[in-house]
């Protein structure tokens, strides 16, 4: 009788813990951090093109707005395994370093995988690097004024690792031609996702984000409700 009434409010608190995660995280899901965004697509000079779907969240940004030249800190022609590409637009996401060069798609995916990724302290990372010739399809668009948009462009740059020298670390191409991964900063974690990191970039241009971001409809659903022109 002890054991099971010892059991029962062992039950109880692990119920009530769950209770209060999901509320907690659900609080989260809703809760912009800013209260006053006014950010839409058409009123300011620049756009910050967003990709999402369930699973990930994706930055676009084109090669050169007149504001920064990404020339100038990546050499499009080593993204990926074709050379001969004249990108105009650039697609960026931040991840686990395993779980984006060596797992091929979902399917692969394991429990002790799942688990690695999630739970255990210090899974290195990388950057995706996607070149485009042209704008991406079903993108939403964020306006920003030129601060806001160096702001951001600080940001994804702080997160590409470097050697001794101060050189991009280029890990491998990816799957497409046109794709390729460099070493990152930070580790990938259930505390700091890939969606976690876009929104972070996001955050540093003063664009809304919620106040838990760890997966992609959170982010997405904070967004300006528009598609880009």
């Amino acid at each position: 009788m002890k054991y099971r009434t010892a059991f029962v409010r062992l039950s109880k608190g692990v119920l009530c813990g769950v209770l209060l995660l999901t509320g907690g995280l659900t609080i989260g899901f809703f809760t912009p951090r800013r209260w006053n965004q006014t950010a839409s697509c058409e009123n300011q000079p620049y756009r910050i093109y967003v990709q999402g779907d369930a699973m990930h969240v994706n930055l676009v940004i084109p090669v050169d707005n007149n504001v920064y030249d990404w020339r100038k800190f990546l050499n499009l022609q080593q993204i990926g395994s074709d050379t001969n590409e004249n990108y105009q637009y650039l697609k960026m996401g931040w991840g686990d370093r395993i779980w984006y060069t060596e797992v091929a798609d979902w399917s692969q995916l394991n429990v002790l995988d799942v688990g690695r990724v999630l739970f255990r302290p210090g899974n290195t990372s990388v950057m995706y690097v996607q070149g485009y010739a042209n704008r991406p399809d079903n993108l939403r668009c964020v306006g920003v004024d030129r601060e806001q948009y160096l702001n951001f462009v600080r940001f994804l740059q702080n997160s590409f690792a470097r050697d001794a020298q101060g050189k991009l670390i280029y890990v491998k191409p990816g799957a497409a031609t046109t794709d390729g991964f460099f070493a990152a900063t930070g580790y990938y974690s259930a505390l700091r996702t890939c969606n976690t990191w876009s929104a972070e970039a996001l955050d540093a241009a003063g664009i809304n984000t919620p106040v838990w971001s760890a997966i992609a409809p959170a982010v997405m659903r904070h967004l300006p409700a528009c598609n880009c022109p």
